[in-house]
């Protein structure tokens, strides 16, 4: 990443390079007219004193002001638990409508899951994923196909973990490799894998590229110490593949306190999502909406407001 320097700096240096050149140029071609011809080491050296003088250009001035980096920004998405408005085409109207990058954790799959992605996508939206439970048996081909080559996720729960599992997900994982959608296990309280280590530690025993990991804040802060938030996102690395957030309470206990609209409870979002800006993390983040009462367009409405004002304390 370039350094900061002022715009007048900018054009007084880039002035300064520009006499320079325009200068060697017409030495240059005299001694061309003269029949002279350019050493190698006379036209090293030229290069060499353009970089030296371009080099100032990337150096600090102190005081002056800053070109500002790109705002971090991930793609934000609501979870179908907290839409649901009638049809596949009104949910899409309203999250466009409200600023969402579209839907995901759908609970579809084959032409059910083929006609919500075409609603989507009419609207100039999006269905990121599909939520689906692997068991001894590995997920069919079929019935995840309409999310081929969009770059979209599945989503899995495992609920008992046997070695059979274990195949059904490395098998799970190259099927949906070959369509170029990417796996990834969702930690759920009461499963075989419940937190951030468990699944990491399956991901280790399956062995294939194309598995990774969802973290979900209110599981996380159902099961494990919250203490350890920033060392399990680091620990997930590059196989954390999408993020899911949602209000609550540091504390809470049960899935009131720990799901609510992004605006409420006392955990501090700018804590997960500097966490994930520092680590790079540029992957989809979801709201999580399960159980929250209340009138649900209301709801996206104040859990938005408060995704654009998390992001501008980052």
């Amino acid at each position: 990443m370039y350094n900061r320097v002022s715009f007048s700096t900018l054009t007084r240096l880039f002035g300064r390079f520009a006499l320079q050149m325009n200068s060697g140029i017409s030495q240059a071609r005299a001694r061309i007219t003269q029949g002279a011809k350019m050493k190698p080491s006379h036209s090293i050296s030229v290069a060499v004193w353009a970089v030296l003088m371009l080099a100032p250009v990337f150096a600090e001035q102190p005081g002056s002001p800053s070109i500002a980096s790109p705002p971090y920004a991930p793609a934000f998405y609501a979870f179908e638990n907290g839409v649901r408005f009638g049809s596949a085409e009104q949910d899409a109207k309203v999250l466009r409508e409200l600023g969402f990058a579209g839907i995901s954790q759908v609970h579809a799959g084959g032409d059910k899951l083929g006609r919500q992605v075409a609603a989507f996508e009419k609207a100039g939206s999006k269905v990121l994923s599909v939520y689906l439970d692997v068991g001894e048996t590995p997920l069919t081909r079929e019935l995840v196909q309409p999310l081929a080559n969009r770059d979209a996720l599945i989503e899995i729960t495992i609920r008992k973990l046997t070695p059979k599992t274990v195949q059904a997900v490395r098998e799970t994982a190259e099927m949906a490799s070959q369509l170029n959608i990417r796996v990834a296990l969702y930690p759920h309280h009461g499963n075989a894998i419940a937190t951030m280590p468990q699944a990491m530690e399956l991901i280790q025993k399956v062995g294939h590229p194309n598995l990774g990991v969802i973290f979900n804040l209110c599981h996380f802060l159902k099961n494990e110490k919250v203490e350890d938030l920033e060392v399990v996102l680091k620990t997930a690395g590059s196989r954390l593949f999408a993020v899911s957030t949602c209000g609550a309470n540091s504390a809470g206990e049960d899935w009131g306190q720990l799901i609510k609209p992004l605006n409420q409870g006392d955990f501090p979002q700018t804590r997960l999502m500097r966490t994930l800006k520092k680590l790079d993390f540029q992957g989809p983040v979801g709201l999580q909406c399960y159980g929250v009462p209340g009138d649900k367009r209301k709801n996206l409405i104040d859990s938005m407001a408060a995704w654009k004002k998390i992001l501008t304390e980052l």
